[in-house]
């Protein structure tokens, strides 16, 4: 029998560990000014190799944001040896704190999913923040240079290269190979598939509005941030 992921050991996760993970996320994120007059939440939705982290951090800079990392409070709850149940909820309530002390955010995860977008507006709305949403994407081909190209370590705090799976080979290529395991299982989120051409992966129109979208094979993606930051900016 194949050994489950560490993620799934156990089913629930307690609350006392659960504030502990939010706290930690909290210090390391720390707090910046925001520029916006009112406090915002911007949310990215792109499949996993698209560039989101590059691009929540360039924005993040330029609006005066924090960036909460969904893959972050995973690193801390594989620590613990918990389960991934509660990352919606940690990284929800770490936004909500942010708000609080009078900041804005910007959230590197992918918000394509109705559920999980649903939560995030109301708990955001619910506080007083306007939230927006910037698609991030690329050529499929750029992604999986970028995958299998990456770094990886076969440590706790390498959310990819730390992470189970049953190949054997190297941490390297462990990491990769979960990563692309993880853009092929959120491709369908993202792109539909055509016979064109003897057959591709072409980009959706998502369900929901987005404030820019952000093509970061392209060479002037970080003007496009630019753009994207000051329709942010402009609009309060």
């Amino acid at each position: 029998m194949v050994k489950r992921a560490e993620h799934f050991h156990r089913s629930r996760i307690s609350d006392k560990n659960a504030r502990s993970v939010q706290d930690i996320v909290m210090e390391k994120i720390g707090f910046k000014k925001r520029k916006t007059k009112k406090p915002l939440v911007v949310a990215l939705a792109g499949l996993v190799g698209s560039g989101k982290s590059s691009v929540a951090k360039a924005l993040a800079k330029h609006i005066g944001a924090v960036v909460i990392g969904a893959d972050d409070v995973r690193v801390e709850l594989r620590k613990r040896g918990e389960s991934y149940g509660r990352v919606r909820t940690i990284v929800e309530q770490a936004a909500l704190e942010i708000l609080k002390r009078g900041g804005s955010v910007v959230l590197d995860s992918d918000f394509a999913g109705v559920e999980k977008r649903g939560s995030l507006r109301k708990k955001m709305q619910r506080a007083g923040a306007r939230i927006m949403f910037v698609r991030v994407h690329c050529n499929p081909d750029a992604a999986i240079g970028r995958i299998i190209s990456a770094h990886y370590r076969a440590r706790a705090d390498d959310f990819f290269g730390g992470a189970f799976s049953v190949w054997k080979g190297s941490a390297r290529v462990k990491g990769a190979v979960v990563k692309i395991r993880e853009m092929w299982r959120r491709t369908p989120l993202h792109y539909r598939w055509s016979e064109k051409g003897g057959g591709r992966w072409e980009l959706k129109k998502l369900p929901f509005a987005c404030i820019a979208e952000i093509d970061t094979t392209k060479v002037a993606w970080k003007r496009e941030i630019k753009k994207c930051a000051k329709k942010l900016l402009l609009q309060g």
